[in-house]
């Protein structure tokens, strides 16, 4: 309902002319909605349900009926007045074959090992909306930095204008204020082409025209909600789709060997078959039926399954370890992922007291410059030391927030 209800949302925006804004699970609900890699996964879980629906009527027994009739003549002989007629039905199950059963687990542990890959899918697609959505909001909040300090500028050269006209001051301050001015606006337009460069990326994984128009919401970028990494570590064991895939690798395989094992077990079935037919020369109809019940065995095939046990083996062996070094991998990611959150929270603590002395700074050089005791270099040196300043807590808040949701990913939530 809550997919729905967003691309109606969407729709309306779009038919009155309005730019939609959306909020950040809006966007992931387009895409988990829309992003056709997604749906394609879909497809593969669906056909892995079918596989094991069919490995199921295996177990089913099979059933035919049957119906003749016939005459003599007409071409050499005379026909018959009552024509010959018979009608017969039979029962068959099987009961077992080698792998009968195993065949039925090894399918659901594939349709598992589908379910798993399209639930990593999701958690890496919910991760990117996430990871591009940040990227979004930041170059939004550096855009009104950037524009905040033109504006600025564009205030102390028109009153530096007016200095320079009355000899107040020296032309060349007015023209070092134009140059930083200039340098504010190509880091404004550097920032509008990266903003929309992420908003298009935003679109094709939410299956829209990539130049579809629209704004989001802010985050409390100042808060970070992860575990502590012992119980991170715990939740990615028991909730990453990657992890359980890997880990049901080792499953499959385990399934494969019983099923070569079991190729030197006997095969099992039963039958039971009714026919009647009228009787000949017009006397009465007659019925018989058959119960017969059969055992098979290969004896010998050149010893194909004795190496069969050992390719599943050495596969079973490849997938143990296969899981072990993924465990191993997922352990360093997201140990690297805790240490980066701890060098952001040391970095954020850094940057606001930049920031705060960056500020001070500025508004004591802009004092000292008005009333003559401070050159324009200092009051540029000033302005670049707090735009600076600015921008480094800005990008360490959203990279932290994009720390915080590569965390929540690994730990399958």
């Amino acid at each position: 309902m809550k997919k729905i209800l967003t691309l109606l949302f969407t729709f309306v925006m779009t038919t009155i002319g309005m730019t939609e804004t959306l909020s950040l699970e809006q966007c992931v609900q387009l895409a988990m909605a829309n992003n056709p890699d997604l749906k394609k996964s879909e497809f593969a879980l669906r056909q892995s349900e079918i596989s094991t629906n069919k490995a199921w009527s295996s177990l089913s027994p099979g059933v035919s009926a049957n119906a003749s009739t016939s005459n003599s003549g007409p071409v050499v002989s005379d026909m018959q007045d009552d024509w010959n007629w018979s009608m017969g039905a039979s029962v068959s199950q099987q009961f077992y074959n080698p792998g009968m059963y195993s065949r039925i687990k090894l399918a659901r542990r594939q349709e598992l090992s589908s379910k798993y890959s399209l639930g990593n899918q999701e958690d890496q697609l919910r991760y990117t909306v996430e990871n591009i959505y940040f990227q979004i909001l930041s170059s939004d909040t550096l855009i009104g930095v950037y524009l905040a300090n033109i504006k600025l500028s564009d205030e102390q050269i028109r009153k530096m204008s007016e200095m320079v006209k009355v000899g107040f001051r020296r032309e060349s301050d007015l023209l070092k204020s134009q140059v930083q001015r200039g340098s504010f606006e190509t880091q404004y337009v550097r920032e509008m082409e990266s903003l929309a460069s992420a908003k298009r990326s935003l679109n094709i994984l939410m299956g829209r025209d990539p130049n579809f128009e629209f704004d989001v919401t802010p985050v409390a970028v100042h808060q970070v909600d992860v575990p502590d990494f012992e119980t991170a570590y715990t939740m990615m064991l028991e909730k990453n789709p990657s992890v359980q895939r890997i880990k049901n690798q080792v499953d499959v395989q385990k399934v494969a060997l019983n099923i070569s094992r079991e190729a030197y077990l006997p095969s099992l079935s039963g039958s039971y078959s009714y026919n009647k037919q009228n009787g000949m020369m017009g006397g009465p109809s007659t019925s018989s039926d058959n119960v017969s019940l059969r055992v098979s065995m290969d004896i010998f095939d050149g010893f194909s399954k004795h190496q069969n046990i050992q390719q599943s083996k050495l596969s079973l062996q490849e997938a143990q370890l296969d899981y072990e070094a993924y465990l191993r991998d997922m352990d360093e990611e997201l140990s690297n992922r805790y240490k980066s959150l701890e060098t952001q929270n040391k970095l954020i603590a850094i940057h606001e007291t930049s920031l705060a002395s960056a500020r001070q700074d500025y508004k004591v050089v802009s004092q000292q410059y008005a009333a003559g005791l401070s050159s324009i270099l200092d009051l540029m040196d000033s302005q670049v030391s707090l735009l600076q300043s600015e921008t480094n807590l800005l990008n360490d808040l959203y990279t932290r927030k994009q720390i915080e949701a590569n965390i929540r990913r690994i730990c399958g939530i």
